[in-house]
């Protein structure tokens, strides 16, 4: 196998191509996942050794000593003139590889997304629980720093902070000043850095990802003091977001729970990504939930599966059904009817 192609020059041919992910894997080519599709890139197969020895001087000491003690690590860096990208390096059968995630380097306006204009106003809101979920890959990351850059952009002046493994979109401040903070770097937890943040003065905490009871207890702390708290799950719509909020709870918690949920929520964002019917990338599905009384009521009496037909009637005050924004989509011939049909809840509902 010859290992003779460098780094800069493998992402630089996934970001030109559009690619969203590199995965360098032993014994075969370099690989890319582009318009949601993978594909080999015109280069040799690489050995475990060569993906090893590209990567290297990317890592610092710290990485070196958590790959060798958990056979895992991840972390972002910016390589000039290429960009900024994730890494996660992990073992596989023996041998190293990697999947490499390509961070956009600037923020997206919110209006280019393809998301409803209820987005935005919902990143205005001065407290409490906002969602951004999803399958790995569907854009909660853009979604997310999106809706921080428009309060960075046309907010009240605030300070936002973000915890984040690893730290991905950089801000520079406008209206709002940023501190950044990364998980086993700055910080060794979520919930240790959600508990720092709160005497730090924030207005806006950014949780990268909920992942355990202990991060869950302290982002309910964070709305329940008066924060808007901005974070993801890998959940793919409203009534599962509660349900996994819900269920990471011990069984004497799950009523309280409940209860702080029902009163710091704000919305759920739920999106995927589709494959456009011109072939020109990827767009957005997305499925809002907006926490009316109505749904807090629901969440308070375990009626969880009951948030579907909230949604269904919630459109005065901007919630749509996913549903109804993959149909939209096929109506303005973004999509085609298979994709459509493939990605429905309940596809009857599709013209014939």
């Amino acid at each position: 196998m010859a290992d003779t192609v460098d780094l800069p020059t493998l992402l630089a041919d996934v970001v030109s191509r559009g690619g969203s992910d590199l995965h360098l894997i032993h014994g075969i080519p370099p690989t890319a996942r582009i318009a949601g599709e993978i594909g080999a890139l015109p280069y040799p197969a690489m050995s475990s050794d060569g993906i090893y020895r590209i990567l290297e001087p990317y890592l610092l000491n710290m990485h070196r000593t958590t790959f060798k003690d958990e056979m895992r690590v991840n972390f972002s860096h910016t390589i000039t003139e290429v960009g900024r990208f994730r890494f996660n390096l992990y073992m596989a059968l023996g041998t190293v590889g990697s999947t490499i995630r390509v961070i956009p380097t600037k923020t997206y306006p919110l209006s280019s997304l393809g998301l409803p204009p209820v987005v935005g106003n919902l990143a205005h809101r001065r407290s409490g629980l906002i969602f951004v979920t999803g399958t790995t890959g569907s854009g909660k990351s853009t979604t997310m720093a999106a809706m921080l850059e428009w309060i960075n952009q046309t907010g009240r002046p605030g300070k936002v902070i973000t915890i984040e493994d690893p730290i991905e979109t950089l801000f520079k401040p406008c209206r709002s000043i940023f501190v950044q903070r990364e998980v086993g770097v700055d910080t060794p937890s979520f919930d240790i850095g959600i508990t720092d943040a709160l005497r730090q003065d924030p207005d806006i905490l950014c949780i990268g990802e909920m992942r355990d009871a202990h991060s869950i207890r302290a982002a309910l702390l964070a709305a329940e003091t008066g924060h808007l708290v901005l974070t993801t799950l890998h959940t793919r719509d409203a009534s599962k977001t509660a349900q996994r909020i819900i269920s990471a709870m011990s069984d004497v918690e799950q009523e309280s729970v409940r209860d702080q949920l029902a009163s710091t929520l704000e919305a759920v964002i739920s999106q995927e990504l589709l494959p456009r019917a011109d072939g020109k990338g990827q767009v957005v599905a997305c499925e809002i939930l907006v926490a009316t009384s109505a749904v807090r009521q629901l969440i308070r009496e375990n009626k969880i599966e009951a948030m579907n037909d909230a949604i269904q009637a919630g459109t005065t005050v901007g919630m749509i059904s996913k549903d109804t924004s993959i149909r939209n989509l096929l109506l303005k011939k973004i999509i085609t009817k298979e994709v459509a049909l493939e990605h429905m809840r309940n596809p009857e509902q599709l013209p014939h």
